[in-house]
C-alpha cells in the first residue's frame, strides 16, 4: 500500500565511534550533524532530539543487546519525499564521508507511524 505524500517519516539513528575517536571529534561530529538538519529545517517536523544513552539492565534471555552506542537521535521528517530530498543533498554525503572514517557501528532507522506497530 502506498504512502500518502504528506504522511510524516520518523528517522532513529544511533553512532558508535571507533575506540580512538577523541571527545572533541565526536562533539564536532554531533554538531555538525545538528547544523546540517538546521539548514534543511523546511524539511522536518521536529529538530532533532537525543543524547547520550541510558545504561538500562534489561532482563533479557537469550536476546543479544547491542552496546557502546555513543549517541543518537530521532527526528521526524515532513514526509518521504523530504526524507529523500535530505538524504540526496550534497552537504549530507559530505558529512557522511567525513564522519564514516570515524565510525564503528551505525544504525538508521527510517519508519511511518503504523496502527498495531506495522504488524
Amino acid at each position: 500500500m502506498a504512502e500518502s505524500t504528506s504522511t510524516p517519516v520518523t528517522r532513529i539513528a544511533c553512532f558508535k565511534f571507533h575506540p580512538n575517536v577523541t571527545s572533541e571529534q565526536k562533539a564536532g561530529r554531533t554538531s555538525a550533524f545538528l547544523d546540517l538538519y538546521a539548514q534543511h529545517s523546511q524539511l522536518i517536523l521536529n529538530e532533532p532530539k537525543g543524547g547520550r544513552p541510558l545504561n538500562t539492565p534489561l532482563d533479557l534471555t537469550n536476546v543479544k543487546r547491542e552496546k557502546g552506542w555513543d549517541t543518537g537521535f530521532i527526528v521526524v521528517f515532513k514526509s518521504d519525499e523530504a526524507r529523500k530530498e535530505f538524504d540526496a543533498d550534497p552537504g549530507h554525503d559530505r558529512l557522511k564521508n567525513e564522519t564514516d572514517p570515524l565510525l564503528e557501528q551505525v544504525f538508521v532507522y527510517d519508519f511511518v507511524e503504523q496502527a498495531n506497530l506495522g504488524w
